[in-house]
């Protein structure tokens, strides 16, 4: 009898931390994801740096993948891709992985379903560099603070870098919607974007058709940069475009540095943009 009552009470406790492992928060049901996806990802990304993946950070948010925030430098495309849900638990993230108490019991059941998430503090502080990325994250949960006047124009926007030798990203806005997206200087297997555009809410919303990318290849070593090599260039085309959500806001860089070759300096998500010529 006192071995049964012993069985008994060992399978009630197996069956409560059962049933609080598997509590499902609300934000899981919102970004329409029970359960953390597998690590299986397409054919062609295996093939090709996550940073042409538009969605990667989806995937990051749904497996609760901490290891991939250790030197958080964000893409704004790769942010933009993501729901005002995703981008509160990609923000909380950081907190999570710091064993942060959330307040918000949705957010403590999200982050429950994660064998690291053990809850042991209300005081947690951040890198330099995790702060920019939370920060970062912030300007794309917030509302535009300016409206866009230049739907009836062929616009090139231009990442101002700071003056370094490289130019930054062009984002050149047609006035028939269409629209080209041209990656930095820097080695990146993302060669160009392309699709259609629109205003929604003071943001502008990339709607992703085609992706042009370098597969294989390797990066070879060169006296001033290195550079793909032997790599094949291929097109990716979305059956479903990929929407990508810039806010838009204020910038005083321009009056700051005494910047006077530009009509207009504005915010494109978080990066300072100008007209380029």
């Amino acid at each position: 009898m006192k071995k049964v009552f012993v069985l008994l009470i060992i399978l009630s406790a197996t069956l409560l931390c059962y049933s609080h492992s598997n509590e499902v928060s609300r934000y899981s049901k919102e970004i329409d994801c029970d359960y953390p996806l597998s690590d299986e990802i397409s054919t062609w990304l295996k093939r090709a740096e996550a940073d042409v993946d538009l969605e990667k950070y989806k995937t990051i948010i749904r497996n609760g993948d901490i290891s991939a925030i250790e030197r958080p430098y964000l893409n704004d495309l790769q942010l933009g891709v993501l729901s005002k849900t995703e981008l509160k638990l990609f923000r909380n993230l950081f907190y999570a992985k710091k064993g942060f108490i959330f307040s918000d019991d949705e957010l403590s059941k999200y982050y429950s379903q994660f064998e690291w998430y053990t809850p042991t503090t209300k005081n947690v502080n951040f890198t330099d560099l995790e702060q920019s990325a939370i920060d970062r994250i912030k300007i794309f949960e917030s509302e535009s603070t300016i409206e866009y006047d230049y739907e009836n124009r062929n616009i090139i926007w231009e990442q101002w870098n700071g003056g370094a030798d490289q130019r930054g990203f062009l984002l050149k806005l047609n006035k028939d919607k269409t629209f080209e997206f041209i990656p930095n200087q820097g080695i990146n297997r993302l060669i160009k974007i392309e699709g259609t555009w629109s205003i929604s809410k003071n943001k502008i919303i990339l709607s992703v058709e085609k992706e042009f990318v370098y597969f294989g290849g390797y990066i070879a070593d060169h006296p001033n940069t290195p550079y793909i090599g032997k790599a094949t260039p291929g097109i990716i085309t979305f059956e479903k475009p990929i929407k990508i959500t810039l806010p838009l806001n204020e910038t005083d860089v321009d009056k700051e540095y005494n910047l006077t070759w530009s009509e207009q300096w504005i915010m494109l998500g978080s990066t300072e943009c100008y007209i380029s010529e």
